[in-house]
């Protein structure tokens, strides 16, 4: 394929992507109240990471169109977007105007399947592929083939599902249900979650293994990749604990967010945009996200503890909340400088010492008188922190 067709492809993806998750917006204006999660707000939101998918996979895939990402990227938002497509078809045939539009039930069946193999064979393949398009060696083959089976067990699953169970088709008859005998139904669900999830775990292992081998840009490369993947994570575990605490659709919109930061980190780092600012983006990572835990800790302590014990004083007043806001907003900036010391110490360890190093110059420069001295002492500075070959210093004479 020349160049100039891969780009009209990938654009024509786009486009077709971009289309139907416009149809989804319509179908979410007109269903009001009745969507996925019984809010609109969180309907929108959906739909913006799944656009994400196409525009960074057509960039990609236009630029650099031998490089599988690209291609990978744009199918996988074509799917998602059939598939809120279909979601939305659906509420509309089945919720908001009963009858009004054909197949509602089988929209509702392809909602609730198609999403499975773009949602979790994306991530084994960029994992084991990023950033070269290659697979680390032949034997990471067995991983690609266990997430594709995996994902495809669980698809099957669904499909011979007589009914849905997920929100928001939960009890609806599945409109392409393929007859089978209950003991061949039975299993493929129970086999393909455990393989998915162990598929995940194990391209996550081999993108880490490349990573600790890779130097130069192409680590940087792989630590844009790695952060995403560790961004997904956590989001995965925050959507499981909502599903469970009766949250469904506010763990949904967590998984996208988090899912959307994949590609986003794919195309930056595939298209070499600003890759080197990577180290300044985990470390702020590292930092707020613990210094938000710890805040958000002390302030829940804070308000139980201040609550029981000014409890027969305030009579049920909001002191104790009061009183916890205060303290937790004093504890800001100190919070803040304890954490970047601890972060620094453990993941940056080379430039915490360097930054020791010239602390403790610093403050002998400004007592120090001996040029001679403070000239060893410079250039012991400078082996220390910089590591250079080779150390040279010339000094400037004064002018008669």
């Amino acid at each position: 394929m020349s160049a100039a067709a891969a780009r009209r492809l990938a654009w024509s993806l786009w486009a077709l992507a971009a289309a139907m998750i416009a149809g989804q917006l319509v179908f979410a204006i007109l269903n009001g109240g009745t969507g996925a999660s019984g809010s609109d707000s969180l309907d929108y939101a959906l739909t913006v990471p799944v656009l994400v998918l196409p525009t960074i996979g057509a960039l990609v895939a236009s630029r650099r169109p031998r490089h599988p990402v690209g291609w990978i990227l744009t199918g996988s938002g074509v799917v998602l977007a059939l598939s809120i497509l279909a979601e939305g078809y659906g509420i509309h045939a089945l919720f908001t105007d009963p009858g009004g539009l054909p197949a509602g039930e089988v929209a509702a069946g392809i909602s609730a399947t198609v999403f499975i193999l773009p949602l979790f064979v994306m991530p084994v393949l960029l994992f084991l592929i990023f950033p070269d398009g290659h697979l680390p060696s032949p034997r990471w083959r067995a991983v690609v083939w266990l997430g594709g089976i995996s994902a495809a067990a669980v698809g099957l699953s669904g499909l011979f599902a007589e009914t849905l169970d997920d929100a928001p088709f939960e009890g609806v008859a599945n409109g392409i249900h393929l007859e089978v005998p209950g003991p061949v139904a039975a299993p493929w669900g129970w086999i393909g979650w455990p393989g998915v999830l162990l598929s995940v775990v194990l391209a996550a292992t081999g993108m880490i293994r490349r990573l600790r081998r890779s130097h130069g840009e192409q680590r940087q490369q792989l630590k844009w990749m790695a952060a995403a993947a560790g961004l997904f994570a956590v989001t995965t575990f925050v959507s499981v604990v909502s599903y469970f605490a009766g949250a469904p659709a506010l763990g949904g919109v967590v998984l996208v967010l988090g899912y959307a930061a994949i590609p986003m980190a794919a195309g930056a780092a595939i298209l070499r945009h600003r890759i080197y600012d990577i180290d300044l983006v985990i470390n702020r990572a590292l930092v707020y996200g613990a210094l938000t835990a710890i805040l958000a800790g002390a302030y829940i302590g804070a308000v139980l503890l201040l609550g029981l014990v000014l409890a027969p004083l305030t009579s049920g007043s909001d002191l104790a909340i009061a009183f916890s806001t205060l303290a937790v907003a004093g504890l800001v900036r100190p919070a803040r400088r304890r954490v970047q010391v601890l972060v620094d110490r453990r993941f940056y360890r080379r430039r915490y010492d360097a930054e020791r190093t010239l602390e403790r110059f610093g403050a002998h420069l400004r007592v120090e008188t001996d040029l001679d001295a403070l000239r060893g002492e410079l250039t012991a500075v400078v082996r220390e922190t910089m590591q250079p070959a080779h150390v040279s210093l010339w000094l400037r004479g004064t002018r008669r």
